[in-house]
């Protein structure tokens, strides 16, 4: 005779986990799926240059969910690529009704999105059935997916930039250490991850310092923009700007807003 020790927890776990699946499923059929946007502004005089689009779950009963709560489920029952197209095709609504009049919405891409063989025609499909300009298009990806197959992700990425749409580097100076790879790619800008912003105004500021400034001197020789990202204090945007960065995007601008909250902003 066997015996096993029974831990609720795990019950109670196991259960959460099978109640989210089959609220995930629902909710993606039930259109609870948000997109919010968060500015990105010149840091100069706070004008939006663009907004990122951020997932958001709006559970009917456990309210407001963030990525992090619900991907890996999304991922377990094979409905996370749906998820992926989903954030494209809602930001290009925003600004086929005119939701965000000026500027560019950036859209986060992923290592199996680039990996497709139709990725870019996917993009272009769904920007000319919400009749959006190119321009109006930004495509962030981290250096990691950036790096996973670079032939077809240059490919990809050359043929979206002729039709208007450019790609930007997402979390700047955390993943590979080689920056050969950098001139590789039609990129518009990089992003200076927020654990390098976060650190300038601690113990190891001197060493951010010097990440920062060594970011925006290789992105001035290359003609990107730099985005520095995480801003939640007004002395780390006055520390970034001294440093060379125009452009910054986080919490002390603005948290992310649901797409009505910014209707017809810039």
């Amino acid at each position: 005779q066997r015996f096993e020790v029974f831990d609720e927890r795990l019950r109670a776990e196991a259960l959460r986990v099978l109640d989210l699946e089959g609220d995930l499923r629902r909710g993606l059929t039930r259109g609870e799926f948000e997109v919010f946007l968060q500015p990105i502004v010149r840091m100069d005089d706070r004008s939006v240059a663009g907004h990122e689009a951020l997932l958001r779950w709006r559970h009917p009963k456990r309210g407001l969910l963030l990525p992090d709560e619900f991907l890996g489920v999304a991922e377990d029952i094979g409905c996370l690529e749906q998820m992926d197209w989903l954030v494209l095709d809602r930001a290009c609504q925003i600004l086929a009704s005119g939701g965000v009049r000026h500027g560019y919405i950036c859209v986060n891409v992923n290592a199996r999105q680039l990996r497709s063989s139709d990725f870019d025609s996917q993009v272009l499909d769904t920007l000319k059935r919400h009749n959006v300009a190119g321009e109006r298009v930004r495509l962030e990806v981290t250096e990691g997916a950036l790096l996973e197959d670079p032939e077809t992700t240059r490919t990809a990425l050359l043929q979206l930039r002729e039709a208007g749409v450019v790609a930007q580097l997402d979390d700047f100076g955390t993943g590979y250490s080689s920056l050969s790879y950098l001139h590789r790619f039609p990129l518009k800008a990089v992003k200076i991850d927020r654990s390098f912003v976060a650190g300038l105004l601690t113990d190891e500021g001197d060493s951010s310092a010097a990440v920062v400034r060594a970011i925006v001197a290789i992105a001035g020789s290359l003609h990107l923009e730099v985005i520095a990202e995480g801003i939640e204090t007004p002395a780390q945007a006055t520390r970034v700007t001294e440093l060379g960065c125009v452009y910054g995007q986080g919490y002390w601008y603005a948290r992310p807003s649901s797409a009505g909250a910014v209707l017809g902003v810039g």
